[in-house]
């Protein structure tokens, strides 16, 4: 039997099961002698545990939502050597009508192939960022006297990139945390994982977003293959920005020199520097996001993801748009992206028998993980 957790559940005693609500357990009827009234033993499909459980927490579940999905298989048909007759259905050889079989076979084979072209496009918001943890000030808790970096906290980077201009550009263009990159490059790894192939990638011109990007493509092991495309027009809704100045962002050649995997020869299409704007967008969403809609719509009919890292003002406009949805208005818009963690993804996957795109569930689970406070032994393990 499936029953479902309604409620949580802390264990009191050693041989109990922890649940949460919404957790599947599995319950063998024939072991239920051993469970007190008002009691079951069962199996948590979360965390594969045994224990025993209040019956009253939980309720009966469908056996379809335990059904689990291991793997699927991608048939390639390219190095397949097809003989005269294979080609031609309605050839005879030996006089004897064709053996329709194979010709089955190998539609099956081409329809599966066909699937395996379908384009998708993942849209992705950057890593966590180093004033997300240490606030707006982030940057002077890191300087000396003399105006040099050093990390004052294992969760600041190890160094700042190089730029022309003062070091003080970050205040308003942040980089990822230590915890940022190693979310960027876990998500990069479970792509990998899932087989998904990226063939394109475009970033906001942020720095925490080229980061982000290079992270996930060294996750993939494509950081050599794929190079990442700078696009002005990704960044947030420039209102955001009102208390600081515009981001004086590090240029392509800045970029390069500090080792990011940049296309030096991709070029924007109609899109400027963003620029601020006091207002939502004239479609009703805010953030410059829903303006690379033309650029968007026309890529090239290759197979593979299209993976677009953005900011939590780029999930919406590129995906609804995408599919067709109507645009939100700003005040929902707002509140909306404030639930939008480090790298939330949306992922749409393009239907070409219905000359369509459809949002569907990205290839890869969501991250969450816990606040880590800062630690002083001195204040905690000495104090009186």
């Amino acid at each position: 039997q499936r029953l479902r957790a309604l409620f949580q559940y802390k264990p009191q005693n050693i041989d109990e099961l922890m649940i949460n609500a919404g957790d599947l357990i599995y319950v063998d009827p024939r072991q239920q002698s051993e469970a007190g009234e008002g009691w079951v033993i069962g199996t948590s499909q979360r965390t594969g545990c045994r224990g025993f459980l209040p019956e009253n927490y939980t309720e009966r579940a469908h056996e379809s939502d335990t059904w689990v999905k291991h793997r699927e298989y991608v048939f390639d048909t390219a190095s397949r050597s097809f003989t005269k007759t294979e080609k031609e259905p309605n050839a005879k050889p030996n006089g004897e009508a064709h053996n329709l079989s194979m010709s089955r076979s190998v539609t099956n084979v081409v329809s599966l192939q066909n699937a395996a072209l379908r384009r998708g496009v993942l849209v992705m918001s950057h890593g966590e960022r180093v004033d997300q943890v240490f606030g707006k000030s982030w940057l002077q808790q890191c300087l000396t006297a003399d105006g040099k970096y050093y990390r004052a906290d294992l969760n600041f980077p190890s160094s700042l990139p190089r730029q022309k201009d003062s070091m003080k550009q970050f205040e308003c263009d942040p980089p990822l945390s230590c915890c940022g990159i190693f979310q960027s490059r876990l998500i990069g790894e479970a792509l990998l994982e899932q087989e998904v192939t990226v063939s394109y990638v475009y970033s906001s011109p942020a720095l925490r977003c080229v980061q982000t990007a290079q992270h996930v493509l060294q996750g993939l092991k494509l950081n050599q293959k794929v190079r990442i495309r700078v696009e002005p027009g990704l960044f947030e809704w420039t209102k955001w920005e009102a208390s600081r100045a515009i981001p004086k962002f590090m240029t392509v050649a800045e970029l390069v020199e500090a080792s990011y995997d940049i296309d030096t020869s991709y070029r924007s299409a109609k899109m400027n520097s963003p620029k601020a704007t006091s207002s939502p967008s004239a479609d009703g969403e805010c953030g410059s996001a829903a303006a690379p809609l033309p650029w968007f719509f026309a890529f090239p009919a290759v197979p593979g993801v299209i993976l677009i890292v953005g900011h939590g003002s780029s999930l919406a406009p590129l995906t609804r748009a995408l599919t067709g949805l109507p645009s939100r208005d700003s005040r929902d818009f707002a509140q909306m992206v404030q639930k939008i963690p480090a790298l939330g993804m949306c992922f749409c996957e393009e239907q070409k028998e219905e000359n369509k795109w459809q949002m569907v569930n990205p290839p890869v689970k969501t991250l969450t993980h816990g606040a880590n406070a800062a630690f002083n032994w001195r204040n905690t393990i000495m104090e009186d």
